[in-house]
């Protein structure tokens, strides 16, 4: 379970509204993944947004040294990762690339092209 805000804006303010969400899997076949909403929870400070993360961990059993940090949040001491839940995903290949900016660099183009090209002319 997570939580999920929507911002709106009624009367010229902008308020945003968090839920608490949860994924179940659906489906015979073809399984697709939904997202459902477990309660709405309204305008949260941040007070109000750690109680509804101990409301999600005590619903789905979870104890809080299995919290996940977000992945924006500023760390003061090392944190944890369960190697078990990581996954890539839409992983990329950069192989070919470095390959070629290291021959690039090996071949000495980059110190070529700064004494051929003339000042000014850098960005073509």
């Amino acid at each position: 379970m997570y939580l999920r805000h929507t911002a709106r804006f009624k009367d010229g303010k902008g308020h945003t509204y968090w839920r608490l969400v949860r994924s179940v899997r659906r489906g015979g076949r073809v399984r697709r993944v939904v997202q459902e909403t477990v309660a709405q929870l309204g305008e949260l400070n941040a007070e109000g947004r750690a109680k509804a993360h101990a409301l999600a961990r005590s619903i789905t059993g979870r104890a809080d040294d299995e919290r996940q940090g977000d992945l924006f949040e500023v760390a003061t001491a090392p944190v944890a990762v369960r190697l078990d839940r990581v996954r890539i995903e839409r992983g990329r290949t950069f192989g070919g690339v470095w390959l070629a900016w290291q021959l690039w660099r090996a071949l000495k183009f980059d110190e070529l092209l700064a004494e051929l090209l003339p000042t000014g002319r850098e960005k073509i």
